[in-house]
């Protein structure tokens, strides 16, 4: 009886405390609740029975919810919790509409899923699905508000004060925060799966998924690994939706796995929120449900570069959660290697990061090991795939000295080339129709594409590409004619790197592609929005979705030897990587698309996050220590975690 009965006496003494509070809130509640509904039934009823929104019910609940943000915060700041506000701190403005944006979803759902998976329109069904969303916000908002955004300490209470916090829960808090952003991540991640399901699909893509449904023999133009991972999955799961699922699991796992990092690392809650936002970043989320190499090969990246950045808070010691993280690391670097063939520059950089930040000081023996692992994860990896798949050869390499010939070349030199080259005449007709196409139409790249004959009497585009013998001739005529016409190569290389860096394209790929499977379908509502959301950002903010601005941001992060903050040697080597990834294009940029700088754009958010956390923790650490701090810039030893705030 004495464990119930003090149960019960210290939950009277907590409702003696809160219960001001629990009516206060509760008033300010049913206050913007009514500004709520009302403003949301005005917006899609009426008068006179059709309001401005009627045909975006969502959009209309989103509106309403703005509108009663701004009742909730007038009134519990200033009157529900007047006794604990000082001046607007930016944290405190930042969880609350972080907070109030987490409710307008929470309130939009049933909403969305009346509409969609009911077919539920009515103002009846309309209203009872937003109060069921309403109730749950309302709980999540009252437990945030009390306990992150209006809460007692002000920078009023004494340091002393703050350590005893500090101290009592730090262990708690060791395990409510990380699942909190887990919950974040994986709501985000529904999300993200619920716009693209069942996965936008390119013309690579229709081709990769049936190679894996094996209606086509898979060729090594496509990475037969992407195949294979494929088929597993339709084969285990039966859903061709399973690709898509498991790239946004990948992703928000990873910028989990970073935020918690970056949490551990700072002690600061909305900063490991931020590093959660890259994710519905426009030039970040376009991409997330397309299946595609290039978006494989980034994701594989990004989840070292968060192991690395989560093993440099394991604790000392731990060897076999070390050598298990560089296990799991090794087989993504191996992955993104299969997947993209011109993958290893940028491999090259991550790699080192990933083992310096499992031992700083790894030794010849460690070195050695990881390697001898990552070569052969990677051998072993290739023939197994190979093996399994037997993929035709294509030999899609024969396309860089096709488009170096045929734009260097004048069709009367193509001829001559390919004649000494022991082209045969079929073979060298072609290639003459082809630099008269390409001149014709002024099409500046890709050539076995946009000019190539194909069709009738020639070939088919996805079918095998060049014989041994055409890409031999090929090779010969490069070999041959290039060294003499280095002043016309170096010209031409340098503008179709130019256009890749300053006329890049495609930011958004649709969700209905012609030659998509019919039981392939999107939903074309998502699928505007989406395109709304990331086209605007494209058309006001293009520098987003341009190889040249991702460039300079690595430039900048590679060539400045220390960075303020505990992650130099981080953001020189994710700077380097990209560097090494855009610049492999220079001699071989096919077209200028948005997705082959899929990986730097990433990798440079990341970069730019990284750079405001340093930033940010170190003003922070400097208002509140009047003793000026050590420089971290200054070398790249591991420097000790903050604690948490609880």
């Amino acid at each position: 009886m004495l464990r119930p009965t003090a149960w019960i006496r210290g939950s009277l003494a907590w409702m003696r405390t809160v219960w001001r509070e629990i009516a206060a809130f509760g008033v300010v509640g049913a206050l913007a609740f009514a500004v709520e509904t009302a403003s949301f039934n005005l917006l899609a009823f009426g008068p006179p029975g059709e309001g401005l929104m009627h045909s975006s019910p969502v959009a209309a609940s989103a509106v309403a919810t703005l509108l009663a943000m701004l009742v909730s915060w007038f009134g519990n700041r200033y009157w529900t919790y007047r006794d604990r506000k000082g001046p607007v701190a930016p944290g405190e403005l930042a969880w609350f509409v972080g907070v109030n944006l987490g409710g307008l979803a929470i309130t939009a759902a049933p909403v969305y899923l009346a509409h969609q998976l009911f077919s539920l329109s009515t103002p009846l069904s309309d209203n009872v699905a937003r109060l069921t969303g309403w109730a749950v916000a309302t709980l999540v908002r009252f437990s945030v508000y009390r306990g992150l955004v209006f809460t007692s300490d002000r920078g009023g209470s004494s340091d002393a004060a703050r350590q005893m916090v500090l101290r009592k829960g730090s262990r708690r808090d060791d395990q409510i925060w990380p699942a909190c952003l887990a919950l974040m991540a994986a709501f985000c991640g529904w999300m993200v799966s619920t716009v693209f399901h069942p996965g936008f699909l390119t013309r690579d893509s229709v081709e990769q998924l049936l190679q894996a449904q094996g209606t086509r023999p898979v060729t090594d133009w496509h990475p037969p690994v992407m195949a294979l991972l494929w088929r597993g999955l339709i084969d285990t799961t039966g859903a061709l939706s399973a690709m898509a699922a498991l790239q946004s699991a990948v992703l928000w796992g990873t910028l989990w796995l970073l935020a918690v990092s970056l949490w551990k690392r700072t002690g600061s809650r909305p900063l490991s929120v931020l590093m959660l936002g890259i994710g519905l970043a426009p030039h970040i989320a376009n991409f997330t449900g397309v299946v595609w190499k290039d978006v494989h090969m980034a994701y594989a990246l990004l989840a070292v570069a968060a192991l690395a950045l989560f093993a440099r808070e394991l604790p000392e010691g731990h060897d076999r959660a070390r050598w298990a993280v560089l296990t799991l690391g090794l087989l993504f670097l191996a992955y993104a290697i299969l997947v993209r063939k011109n993958a290893f520059p940028a491999v090259v950089p991550i790699f080192p990061m990933l083992v310096w930040a499992l031992w700083p000081a790894p030794g010849k023996r460690r070195w050695l090991l990881a390697v001898g692992s990552l070569l052969a994860f990677t051998a072993v990896g290739s023939v197994v795939v190979s093996s399994v798949t037997r993929p035709m050869p294509v030999r899609q390499y024969a396309q860089i000295p096709l488009d170096d010939v045929t734009h260097v070349l004048s069709p009367d030199e193509v001829r001559s080339a390919a004649k000494q080259a022991g082209a045969t005449p079929s073979f060298r007709d072609d290639l003459v129709l082809a630099a008269q196409n390409c001149q014709r139409k002024r099409i500046l790249w890709d050539t076995y594409f946009n000019c190539y004959p194909h069709g009738p009497g020639h070939r088919d585009k996805m079918g095998p590409h060049f014989t041994a013998g055409e890409a031999d001739v090929l090779v010969r005529m490069w070999l041959q004619q290039m060294p003499h016409e280095a002043s016309g190569y170096v010209k031409y290389r340098i503008r179709t790197f130019n256009r890749l860096l300053f006329e890049g394209n495609l930011p958004y790929v649709s969700g209905s592609f012609s030659g998509t499977p019919a039981n392939v379908k999107v939903d074309p509502s998502l699928d505007s929005a989406l395109r709304s959301y990331v086209t605007g950002f494209a058309r006001d903010v293009p520098a987003l979705f341009q190889a040249w601005f991702w460039l300079a941001v690595a430039l900048v992060s590679t060539c400045r030897r220390r960075w303020p903050g505990p992650w130099s040697r981080e953001l020189r080597l994710l700077g380097l990587s990209s560097v090494l990834y855009i610049a492999c294009y220079l001699p071989t940029a096919p077209q200028a698309n948005y997705r082959y700088v899929y990986w730097p754009a990433l990798a440079g958010t990341l970069i730019l996050a990284l750079m405001a956390a340093a930033v940010l923790t170190r003003s922070r650490a400097a208002s509140e220590d009047p003793e000026p701090a050590p420089d971290r810039a200054a070398t790249d030893e591991w420097p000790a975690p903050v604690s948490p705030k609880p």
